[in-house]
Order: structure tokens, then C-alpha cells, then sequence
């Protein structure tokens, strides 16, 4: 063991790593051989098939944001990028015509948090503010900011038309 973390011999048994702190913060790897004694912790059902929603719906949402960004290119640091402010309102958008309908669970999870969730962005907003600011374009960084801050309204327009669909 080498600062508090077990190397696991690659010639040997499959092993299964465990972590677990050993003192008030030192987080510590342990190697247990795969055997009938300590077999790998299995995800409960009720767990995976949830996960398993979301992350392909996670998945997809992110490939149809990338694919508006390939569609509305932003071609410098510059300019506003239309693509987000376009992704992050058309998903506050759906994300509340999702919520005012009477879903299943099951639905929810794959079309709210997987597949809005993958297509909105707050990450790439954030940066993309940042490099607006560093480009020296602080016209375009206020009304990226301020389209963005838009994306509350758009929810509430879509939860409004939906329920009014509905009734």
C-alpha cells in the first residue's frame, strides 16, 4: 500500500476496489479478490431503471444540443451565442409543458431530467459569458445574460399553454 491506496496486481484475481476514509480525511482504495465471499455490490433494480432513463435521455438531449449548435454556429468569442439562448429556452419551454402534464414517473424522468436536461445548459452559458466578457464584447454579454434570464418565462408560457391544452 503506497499513500494509502492498494495497488491491485493485474496478473492476480479480478479484484473489487473499495473506498472508505481511514482517518478524518484520507480517502483510501482497498483491493478484495472477486470471490464468493466478497462479490461486487449489484445495483438494486429500482435504482438502475431510473438511471438507465435518464442517462439515455441525458444522452440524446446532448447530442440534439450539439446538434443547434452545429445548425446556429457562433463563428467568434464575440458574438452571441444564439444557439444556447435558443437550446435553454426551447427546453425551459417543453420542460414546463412536461411538468403541467400528467406524465408517468417513468416518463418524466427520461423526458425531464434526461432529455431537457441534457439539452439545456448552464455550463456552457456560463462560458460562454465568460468569453464574451474576455473578448472585450460587453454589449453582447449583458443581452446573452439577459435572454438567458428569460428562461423562467418561457417555463411558465409553456406550463400555461399546456394546462390550458389540457382543460
Amino acid at each position: 500500500m503506497r499513500n494509502g491506496v492498494s495497488r491491485v496486481n493485474p496478473s492476480g484475481p479480478p479484484h473489487f476496489l473499495w473506498f472508505h476514509h481511514a482517518g478524518p480525511s484520507l480517502p483510501v482504495c482497498e483491493a478484495f479478490p472477486l470471490s464468493q465471499k466478497h462479490q461486487a455490490p449489484s445495483v438494486p433494480a429500482h435504482i438502475m431503471h431510473p438511471a438507465l432513463l435518464v442517462g439515455l435521455g441525458g444522452a440524446l438531449g446532448s447530442i440534439a444540443r450539439w446538434c443547434v449548435s452545429e445548425f446556429i454556429p457562433t463563428t467568434s468569442d464575440a458574438e452571441v451565442p444564439w444557439a444556447t439562448i435558443a437550446v435553454n429556452l426551447l427546453g425551459a419551454f417543453l420542460m414546463g409543458v412536461v411538468l403541467a402534464s400528467a406524465m408517468q414517473t417513468e416518463t418524466l424522468l427520461f423526458i425531464g431530467t434526461g432529455l431537457l436536461g441534457g439539452f439545456t445548459t448552464m455550463s456552457t452559458f456560463g462560458v460562454e459569458t465568460v468569453r464574451l466578457i474576455q473578448a472585450q464584447s460587453t454589449s453582447a454579454a449583458v443581452v446573452y445574460v439577459l435572454l438567458n434570464l428569460l428562461a423562467p418565462v418561457a417555463a411558465w408560457a409553456g406550463w400555461r399553454l399546456s394546462e390550458a391544452a389540457i382543460s
